[in-house]
């Protein structure tokens, strides 16, 4: 069966659990070289047994549960056996070896609060012991473990396709955080879509870095499989941080043919992946590399697709596509690769807000990577961002989007769930064009910076570089900047100081501001520059600007520049 013919995420995996009990379902990769895979009968039995141990523990269908869980079989089940009860999960990353363990701590009852959680769940035998770290806090913290069992007799039913299903977090690092509710029906109909869309059958393996707390890795790498019907190999992001040709050896072991990585990933991997840990590796199995959560840059996709041509990779794997949490996850996609790209005139892109062809030799042209056509049950327009009226082809403005699988809401602030949709349609903030009937990104209304496939939050960075010592109220700004040769943005972070001539007090200052971003937000900075005051660019009504003050910065490194 397709997994159209289903009405919620339960209901699949269930099903494939009693046909087929002993098929590999999941194979999980550790950073000691071991691994571990669990059949399709015992993720469902995993599963049933967290559902056991939550409604044991006192928890009911309807209640939110923040899930903190490391990289293992206890998260999926945990997961998986919050949706069977009925409860709503909200994942959130765990701890970095970097971060500040009472920041974290902060941050997790920050999420919880916010949501209304009624308890944190964390697991058992992890690296970094959660129990303890939380120790303290303000909720209710429950350890669970991977113990199989049988539902209850007296446990609510399984979830309609009308219940909330799960929650995702999305723009911020901290409790400024929103959180996107999503329903059973409208995350059936979207794994639909991406069913229709690329084809996937059984015998498509997916391999998958992306955390399960971020919508690529949790859709695409964990439920798109268990319900549609085939493999996932899972490694963990710090794991395939660390040892990036861990992904290429994984698609070479399991005959992996599907992964999904930001743009970054690409660039880590052509500098990172040296060539005896590769020589011996055939990827002409892999037949789709689907790139999203940050810009895609022409120049990442050549460099990959000719650094592992020799191990049998094809650029016609290459895809693009544009998503959100929102709306699940994906919007458009590429149907065939590679992507198109578009060279346009960088002039008339700034003077006119239009996208007019260009040749890549002409000066001052510019290339944009194609993110494909809307997907089944998925719309666009391109909109004036101030009045809202439709824009011909070629011209830049607002992406708008409506989708049959959109979130239920924001949670806890239905005014922003209002605000956000304008007759149906959904405000992304997001600025494009259309050519030829594919969509192409030109940049951000909003300030968030993308790195490494993560949602920084300035507001964030500018609040946790003002509480330190030295640093001025309201005198910092933070945005992203785009570097070419990691294929991401940089965080940038610009602090106003009392007097930035003082080599001493600059060199101090600058540290206990780097120590104390990587502490809270486990943020590395591109760059950190101390200016004098007034530097930073202000609005009429005494707002900082971060577009302009982005601006100034640029067009004073420029000038530095300039021989």
């Amino acid at each position: 069966m397709s997994v159209g013919d289903y009405h919620t995420l339960i209901e699949p995996i269930r099903a494939r659990a009693e046909a087929t009990p002993d098929w590999p379902a999941i194979t999980l990769l550790f950073e000691d070289g071991t691994s571990e895979t669990a059949t399709i009968g015992e993720v469902w039995r995993d599963a049933l047994g967290a559902a056991s141990a939550l409604d044991a523990a006192g928890l009911c269908k309807g209640d939110v549960a923040t899930v903190a869980m490391g990289h293992g079989r206890g998260l999926i089940a945990t997961f998986l056996g919050a949706v069977r009860l009925g409860v709503v999960p909200a994942l959130v990353s765990t701890p970095t070896p970097r971060m500040d363990p009472d920041h974290y701590r902060t941050r997790v009852e920050s999420l919880a609060r916010g949501v209304g959680a009624v308890a944190v769940l964390v697991g058992s035998g992890e690296q970094t012991p959660l129990e303890g770290v939380l120790a303290g806090a303000s909720c209710r913290v429950l350890v669970c473990g991977t113990s199989s069992g049988a539902v209850a007799a007296d446990t609510p039913p399984a979830p309609s396709p009308a219940d909330p299903a799960f929650m995702q977090f999305t723009s911020g690092t901290g409790g400024s955080q929103k959180a996107v509710l999503h329903g059973h029906a409208g995350l059936m109909r979207y794994l639909e879509s991406k069913e229709m869309g690329h084809g996937f059958g059984p015998e498509d393996v997916v391999v998958c870095w992306t955390p399960l707390y971020h919508d690529q890795g949790l859709l695409s790498g964990l439920l798109a499989p268990l319900t549609i019907g085939f493999r996932s190999v899972l490694i963990s992001p710090l794991h395939w941080v660390r040892q990036p040709a861990v992904l290429l050896r994984a698609m070479h072991d399991y005959g992996g043919t599907v992964s999904y990585m930001p743009n970054f990933a690409l660039n880590h991997c052509v500098r990172a992946v040296r060539e005896r840990e590769v020589a011996d590796l055939d990827l002409r199995r892999w037949r789709l590399l689907l790139l999203g959560g940050e810009p895609v840059r022409a120049d990442s996709l050549r460099a990959f697709a000719e650094r592992f041509a020799v191990q049998g990779f094809r650029a016609s794997a290459l895809r693009a596509g544009y998503g959100l949490a929102e709306m699940v996850e994906g919007v458009t996609a590429g149907l065939s690769g590679p992507p198109n790209v578009d060279w346009v005139d960088r002039g008339a892109l700034q003077r006119e807000q239009r996208a007019e062809p260009a040749v890549p030799e002409q000066p001052g042209a510019i290339s944009f990577v194609s993110c494909g056509v809307p997907k089944d049950g998925a719309a666009l327009r391109i909109v004036d961002p101030e009045d809202g009226t439709d824009l011909p082809e070629r011209c830049v403005g607002e992406i708008r989007v409506k989708c049959s699988y959109r979130m239920l809401e924001y949670h806890r602030q239905a005014e922003l769930t209002d605000a956000s949709f304008v007759d149906g349609w959904f405000r992304t903030r997001d600025l494009g064009y259309v050519a030829a009937g594919e969509l192409y990104v030109v940049g951000r209304h909003s300030d968030v910076i993308l790195v490494g496939g993560r949602n920084l939050s300035p507001e964030d960075i500018e609040t946790v570089a003002e509480r330190v010592p030295g640093a001025l109220p309201d005198r910092t700004v933070a945005f992203g900047v785009a570097s070419e040769s990691l294929g991401t943005e940089r965080v940038v972070l610009v602090c106003e100081s009392v007097d930035p001539g003082d080599a001493e007090q600059r060199i101090a200052l600058e540290r206990r501001l780097r120590l104390a971003l990587t502490e809270a937000l486990d943020v590395t900075l591109g760059e950190l520059r101390l200016v004098e005051r007034g530097w930073i660019v202000k609005t009429s009504s005494g707002k900082k600007s971060r577009r302009l003050s982005r601006e100034k910065y640029g067009a004073q490194s420029v000038d530095a520049a300039a021989p």
